[in-house]
C-alpha cells in the first residue's frame, strides 16, 4: 500500500528447537495506513497473537525464529541480524489481553509510569509526574495525581486497562498493537476504551492493529479486516464490503456464529472441528476438513489472491460461492 505506516511481507514464525521446529505463520502479509485500524480476525489458535508478538520483537529467540520483512514508516524493524532495532527508536507500543501481567504488582502505577517516561523520553522526575498524570487523565481515569500512588490491585480491570493504555501511549507511538484489550471489562468500560482508542487512530493518525475475536466491536471500529486461519492470512478487505459479503467460508462462518435475534431460544451456528496445531501438513485447502463447500478445487493449495474493491482472498471458489453475511 502507496504510503503505509506499517508494510508487512511474508512474515513467517517457527517455534521449537532447530531440527524438530514447527511453523506458526506462513507468509503473513498487510499494510496499516497511518490514522487506519485494521482488525485482525479469527479463532484462538489461528496465529493473531503470535503475529503480535513477532512484530514487536517480544519473541524469544532461543525458542523461535522470525523469518520476513516488516517496515514502519519504512524503516526495518529487524537488523540485518534478525533482532527488533531498539525500542527507542521504534515508535510503536502494544496493550496487552491481561493488564495484572502487564502491570507490576508490587510498584506503584505512578513509578511504572514514571520509570517509563524518564528511560525513554529523557524527562526528570518532575516532568514525568506531570506528563503521567496527564496520561492517566487522557484515558479518563478521575482524579489522576491520587491514582499514580495506588498499586494495581487497588484499581479495578477497567482501572488497570486504562493505565495499560496510558503506558503504551506514554512514548507517542505511531503504531499501537491491541491485543484483545477490552476482554476483561464490563461493555460500559469496553465502549469507553474503544472509543478512545478510535479517538487517537483519528486525532493523532495513529495507526492501530486490533486483536480481536469479536466481529461486533470489528463492525464498531476498524475500517479493514484480515481474517486469519491456521497461521495464514485466508481474507482481507474494507470491514463493511468483508461483513456484508464474505468470500471465505471461515469468515462467513464467523459471522454466522454471532448472536442475532433469529438465534433467540435456538443453538447458534457453529464451525465443525477445530483449528490445526502448528506444523500440521495439510494437502490442498487448509480449510478444508472443516468447510461444506470442498470440491476437488480445493485439492490444490490456493495462493492469497487480490480480488475487486481493495480485497483479497485464499480459496479456489471465492467467485462462484455466494456466502452469508452479517447483513443477510
Amino acid at each position: 500500500m502507496s504510503g503505509a505506516l506499517l508494510s508487512v511481507d511474508g512474515l513467517d514464525v517457527f517455534f521449537g528447537a532447530h531440527g524438530t521446529q514447527v511453523q506458526a505463520l506462513h507468509g503473513v502479509s498487510f499494510d496499516v495506513a497511518p490514522g487506519e485500524v485494521v482488525g485482525l480476525v479469527g479463532e484462538s489458535g489461528s496465529g493473531k497473537t503470535v503475529t503480535s508478538l513477532a512484530l514487536m520483537g517480544l519473541l524469544d529467540p532461543r525458542t523461535s525464529r522470525v523469518q520476513g520483512e516488516a517496515r514502519l514508516r519504512g524503516e526495518p524493524l529487524w537488523s540485518e541480524a534478525g533482532r527488533l532495532r531498539p525500542h527507542a527508536e521504534v515508535p510503536m507500543a502494544m496493550v496487552f489481553q491481561e493488564p495484572m501481567t502487564a502491570l507490576d504488582p508490587v510498584f506503584r502505577i505512578g513509578h511504572q509510569l514514571v520509570e517509563t517516561l524518564r528511560r525513554r523520553q529523557g524527562l526528570n522526575r518532575r516532568q514525568a509526574t506531570a506528563r503521567a498524570a496527564e496520561l492517566l487523565d487522557q484515558v479518563g481515569i478521575p482524579d489522576p495525581r491520587a491514582r499514580l500512588r495506588a498499586y494495581p490491585h487497588e484499581l479495578s480491570g477497567g482501572m488497570r486497562q486504562r493505565v495499560v493504555i496510558a503506558l503504551a501511549l506514554a512514548c507517542s507511538p505511531r503504531l499501537l498493537i491491541a491485543d484483545e484489550p477490552t476482554t476483561a471489562v464490563d461493555a460500559t468500560i469496553q465502549a469507553q476504551l474503544l472509543e478512545l482508542i478510535a479517538g487517537l487512530a483519528r486525532d493523532e493518525g495513529m495507526g492501530v492493529v486490533f486483536v480481536t475475536h469479536d466481529l461486533g466491536v470489528v463492525a464498531q471500529m476498524c475500517h479493514r479486516m484480515i481474517t486469519m486461519y491456521a497461521g495464514r492470512v485466508i481474507e482481507s478487505g474494507p470491514v463493511v464490503e468483508v461483513l456484508a459479503r464474505p468470500l471465505h467460508p471461515y469468515t462467513s462462518g464467523l459471522l454466522a456464529a454471532l448472536p442475532a435475534p433469529r438465534h433467540r431460544g435456538g443453538r447458534l451456528p457453529t464451525i465443525p472441528g477445530a483449528v490445526p496445531a502448528p506444523g500440521t501438513v495439510a494437502e490442498g485447502c487448509v480449510f478444508a476438513d472443516r468447510c461444506a463447500h470442498t470440491r476437488s478445487a480445493c485439492e490444490v493449495t490456493p495462493d492469497l489472491r487480490p480480488v475487486p474493491d481493495g480485497r483479497s482472498v485464499r480459496c479456489a471458489r471465492a467467485e462462484e460461492l455466494r456466502l452469508t453475511g452479517s447483513r443477510s
